[in-house]
């Protein structure tokens, strides 16, 4: 397979190659599969039922308007999972 590169898009490989980022072509295009990929996620029809009853769940707690602001589940979130 033949690809054609823009001006553009053949300075940034090349930039990258000579940074020692990225060492041909190939591996550039396995990495951007790979990330886009990764980007998409999951549909919502194959997450597990533990997850799809989660999202359910936290759906209906905002309709209800059971929200807290993100400082207040921030600093909680840094409490519970980052030791200093």
């Amino acid at each position: 397979m033949n690809v054609t590169l823009s001006p553009q898009t053949q300075d940034l490989l090349e930039r990258e190659m000579s940074r020692g980022n990225i060492s041909d072509p190939d591996e550039v295009l396995r990495i951007a599969l790979q990330s886009l990929e990764q980007s998409r996620g999951e549909d919502y029809e194959d997450l597990d039922p533990e997850t799809r009853t989660a999202i359910e769940e936290a759906e209906a707690e905002y309709e209800r308007g059971e929200v807290r602001p993100w400082s207040e589940v921030r600093e909680e979130l840094r409490a519970r999972f980052i030791k200093e």
